[in-house]
């Protein structure tokens, strides 16, 4: 295709996400809203910074689960655009854009051209959970963008038209980036697992610069566990920290649907075996029949003692199906299994579209699993910190009727998340 053609395709792409984001800032309630969910927690050492000014006190020593990465650009870019809650709520803004800039690049390095590109940019909207982050101040959107950003230095050292010299520039980009992300969540473990093992997939034995790159920047995340002495600061170690609990991979397990489930029904046409598919159906039913998680909410957030709390999509969908706690087991467990044999039928498809396809499957894998490592909170939103390639994915791999059922699904949960959190 023509370069300036393509460039109108990339161009007209970013518009149309700028336009959704600055359309549902203004058209919905969030303007007049006051702080909605988590931002009455995460808007506190913010503010600090932007009243207090900057000290070790208030940049790192506050009391929070998000790490100085995500604080620290809110509170900088916040006090430049006034310092309100809706002027912070516009960085999340700026950042879901900046992200979709690198997703649509990623996109271009990946094959993807023309009017392809406005479905990926409609994916980018879609995937769950993204929409409503992108309008208020939450960690993830921020977080995505560091993703992207490693995961696109990744892909241009890996371009054909590269420099070889441009090999160790990425590379220090990488090194950055996720160090970076790192010190936003510790979710990046599973993203660097995904391009280590993804860079193995391609170069063999020569990707031993990404293992290194990867273990530098998690050695550089110690000294801020060393002074919080654990995932995240002193007064929430209660609802996130490491541990073992095999219902956190039931629920996640059943958390995959919306973003991977369909890659069952592609995956199944696709592959010569059917074992992979098959089998991870058959393990994500059995995890919740030998560990069912409690989907109980209490009304309160216990910051002392050490509490368990599943909620998200899947926890709505299961306790408004049926009271009935057999039925709500097996409702779990289907979903489950659907969302583990989605995830086999992906990796199937890898040769559709190599890079985003191995470094999603990966990604997702090595952060389903990483939950069991860990105690407390577990939410279906945590998917998303590994799932932002998805809308290349789902673009190049899914036929076009397989893609608009996806769009359609996912444009409802959009709706209804729109609704309750804006």
């Amino acid at each position: 295709m023509n370069s300036n053609r393509q460039l109108q395709w990339c161009i007209g792409s970013a518009l149309l996400v700028l336009i959704v984001l600055v359309g549902v800032r203004f058209s919905s309630g969030v303007l007049s809203n006051g702080p909605v969910y988590d931002e009455q927690y995460i808007t506190i050492p913010i503010n600090d910074i932007m009243q207090n000014g900057w000290s070790v006190e208030t940049a790192i020593d506050y009391q929070e689960t998000k790490g100085p990465a995500m604080i620290w650009p809110y509170a900088f870019l916040g006090k430049v655009f006034g310092g309100t809650l809706n002027d912070l709520r516009f960085v999340s803004i700026c950042f879901s854009f900046a992200a979709m800039i690198l997703l649509i690049w990623i996109a271009v390095q990946s094959k993807v051209f023309g009017g392809a590109l406005f479905l990926v940019a409609i994916g980018w909207l879609l995937l769950p959970y993204n929409l409503v982050f992108s309008e208020i101040v939450m960690g993830e959107v921020s977080f995505l963008f560091l993703s992207l950003l490693a995961v696109a230095a990744f892909v241009w050292s890996n371009a054909s038209d590269s420099p070889k010299g441009n090999s160790r520039l990425a590379l220090l980009l990488y090194t950055i980036a996720l160090a970076l992300a790192l010190y936003s969540r510790i979710h990046a473990v599973a993203l660097a697992g995904g391009v280590c093992f993804t860079a193995f997939a391609i170069q063999g034995k020569r990707s031993w610069p990404w293992w290194v790159a990867s273990a530098i920047a998690g050695l550089l995340r110690i000294p801020l566990w060393i002074r919080w002495d654990g995932l995240v600061s002193p007064e929430y170690q209660a609802l996130h920290g490491l541990g073992f609990r095999v219902e956190s991979l039931s629920y996640l397990a059943a958390a995959l649907v919306p973003f991977v489930g369909i890659f069952l029904i592609e995956g199944w046409r696709k592959a010569t075996s059917k074992t992979f598919i098959a089998a991870s159906f058959i393990i994500g039913v059995a995890l919740v029949f030998i560990a069912m998680p409690n989907l109980f909410v209490p009304e309160t957030i216990d910051f002392v003692n050490h509490n368990d709390r599943f909620q998200g999509i899947s926890a709505s969908v299961i306790l408004k199906s049926s009271t009935i706690p057999f039925m709500q087991q097996a409702i779990l467990a289907f979903l489950a299994g659907l969302g583990l044999a989605g995830l086999a039928g992906l990796w199937h498809l890898r040769e559709k579209s190599p890079l985003p396809v191995q470094i999603t499957f990966w990604s997702l894998l090595l952060g389903w699993l990483l939950y069991a490592c860990t105690r407390g909170f577990v939410f279906d939103r945590f998917i998303l910190t590994w799932a932002f390639l998805l809308p290349i994915v789902w673009v190049q791999t899914l036929p076009r009727w397989l893609l608009a059922i996806q769009y359609v699904f996912l444009a409802l949960i959009a709706g209804y998340l729109t609704v309750v959190w804006l």
